[in-house]
């Protein structure tokens, strides 16, 4: 749970204020997280996993959690590999790009992030230990807070 306190206030502030005057950003990220799952279009790749590799970085508000080291200040990572998981044990998904919009939609609920980079990229599908995959990047529009806080009303 966030508490809306503990926000450094900015989350309504328009989207060319996403960087601070100071010139500061931050940014959690999790890279090379692998999970096997059954994704792809090609009849190849029905009823069977291949592993993919996940790389997120999400730009958050200014991080405030230096001031009394309290973890509810900052994005839990956790919450990054529950989306990832929560998604790939839902209905099967057949495109990668499918799988990056439905993480960056997840992210970017929660009311410290204002932008997500991410990159998902199949494993198993190429000879020649090469990757293939797709990479994203999405903001949390100004609309879009509305959403969020409904899905937290506790901190609103």
């Amino acid at each position: 749970m966030v508490e809306k306190a503990l926000l450094p206030g900015r989350l309504d502030a328009p989207a060319g204020d996403a960087v601070p005057a100071d010139g500061a950003s931050d940014r959690i990220y999790l890279r090379d997280y692998v999970i096997a799952v059954e994704i792809g279009a090609y009849r190849s790749e029905y009823g069977v996993t291949q592993r993919l590799s996940f790389d997120v970085v999400v730009e958050v508000v200014r991080n405030t959690a230096h001031l009394d080291d309290r973890v509810e200040r900052v994005i839990n990572y956790d919450t990054i590999i529950e989306a990832i998981h929560q998604i790939a044990e839902g209905p099967r998904i057949v495109l990668l790009e499918t799988y990056a919009e439905r993480l960056a939609d997840a992210v970017l609920t929660d009311p410290r992030a204002r932008r997500v980079h991410l990159s998902i990229a199949k494993l198993d599908r190429l000879e020649g230990a090469a990757r293939l995959g797709v990479e994203i990047s999405r903001n949390r529009l100004p609309e879009a807070n509305e959403r969020v806080w409904s899905l937290a009303p506790e901190i609103r």
